[in-house]
């Protein structure tokens, strides 16, 4: 994966879901994810943020917010097997900065 890759970039990165905390964590450790998943079992967030499908479930969308908390992207054409590698790309296409301390990993 280029979980690496994206640990060189000076970002804070999460993913979301509408399902339970207990569901996303069951999930998140099934995966061995390194990362948070954060849980809008209310439905919330993914209204406001527009991304609320007509079945009650979130369609997979990215977005890019800077550190001043400007929105820089939205990414709507999410697949599974290619995303890492697209965000990446997508980091580097923003202009956004390395981390100045080497990426450690968390598994």
């Amino acid at each position: 994966m280029s979980g690496d890759a994206l640990r060189e970039y000076d970002v804070a990165y999460f993913g979301a879901s509408v399902d339970s905390p207990a569901t996303n964590k069951e999930f998140a450790e099934s995966l061995a994810l390194d990362y948070p998943l954060l849980s809008d079992a209310d439905k919330s967030v993914t209204a406001a943020y527009g991304v609320l499908g007509t079945f009650g479930v979130a369609s997979r969308t990215t977005f890019y917010i800077g550190k001043e908390g400007k929105l820089l992207f939205v990414d709507r054409d999410v697949s599974t097997a290619t995303h890492g590698k697209a965000i990446v790309a997508r980091l580097a296409t923003l202009g956004v900065a390395k981390s100045r301390t080497a990426p450690t990993t968390t598994r």
